[in-house]
């Protein structure tokens, strides 16, 4: 369950009395007393910083925050601009080939630190990055993955074997197993000949998880895996989440062991980073959305 931690402290000396931190505080911990704001309501505090980081004057603090790791943000008109964004939005592609210089600690670090400033529910941050670089432990994944998957393709070419399957996965799981049977059937076919279509060679695999009990837990981590491959791109390097893993991470005990997935957490996300082969030049067309307004 999520742990509330302290409360905001308001220092009166500093304090202007503006009420911005009262306004901001969405469960009315704050309330405003008669010389300052005081975390005098009810509700638990769930630690999310509004009120430290709207405050013009610094005169709030937080037990459960570090003041060390505070930086002062950019105005709204003078930081990122609209159009540097969406740039970096259309640079951000899946990466499929990778040279083999492996991506440093320092780098992960800063990839790790750009993920964690995504919205997570109740604030409770209950993501967690297992890294893997180990070639031994990589090709491991591999093969156990690849193995499983040429096994299930042989089994939809027996009826008796079918119906097993469709017992076992659901008929939606099973549609959609024969829909990816021609990519699976090529990487299959490139790991024979020495190659690797399902990690593409990269050095470096993340998985991203978290505890059962966090029921957002998943949603949470696919909101920092977005900005991971964000900070990816700026960073010159390139990512690819691996579905195909994850399927089979899903239902395996023995691939679990492989990717360092505790028993009681949620699989979220399994995606390759490195340095890509080749630099992208120019965005492309994206499918127009769909869109309705009421």
């Amino acid at each position: 369950m999520l742990k509330p931690e302290g409360r905001p402290q308001v220092n009166s000396e500093l304090c202007n009395r503006c009420g911005r931190c009262v306004a901001v505080c969405s469960l009315d911990v704050l309330e405003m007393g008669e010389s300052c704001p005081a975390a005098t309501g009810s509700a638990p505090c769930f630690r999310c910083g509004h009120c430290v980081a709207v405050c013009p004057s610094g005169a709030i603090s937080h037990p459960g925050m570090n003041p060390e790791h505070f930086r002062q943000l950019l105005p709204w008109d003078e930081g990122v601009t609209p159009e540097l964004l969406l740039d970096l939005l259309r640079k951000r592609r899946s990466i499929r080939s990778y040279t083999d210089e492996q991506v440093t600690q320092e780098e992960i670090t800063r990839l790790i630190e750009a993920a964690v400033q995504a919205p997570s529910g109740l604030n409770a941050q209950s993501w967690h990055f297992t890294i893997i670089q180990d070639a031994e432990r990589l090709g491991k994944i591999r093969r156990r993955t690849l193995a499983i998957y040429s096994m299930l393709l042989k089994m939809l070419d027996s009826r008796v074997s079918r119906l097993m399957l469709r017992m076992q996965l659901g008929a939606e799981a099973l549609e959609v197993l024969a829909e990816a049977r021609p990519l699976l059937e090529g990487i299959l076919d490139a790991q024979k000949s020495g190659g690797d279509r399902l990690l593409w060679g990269a050095p470096t695999l993340v998985i991203v998880h978290s505890p059962e009990e966090d029921s957002t837990g998943p949603e949470s981590a696919h909101y920092a895996v977005g900005n991971f491959m964000l900070m990816a791109t700026t960073m010159g390097l390139g990512t690819c989440v691996i579905g195909f893993v994850s399927a089979i991470a899903e239902r395996d005990g023995r691939m679990r062991d492989f990717i360092g997935l505790p028993e009681d957490h949620t699989l979220a996300a399994v995606l390759v980073v490195g340095h890509p082969s080749a630099e992208y030049l120019r965005s492309v067309d994206k499918r127009a959305a769909a869109i309705s307004f009421i």
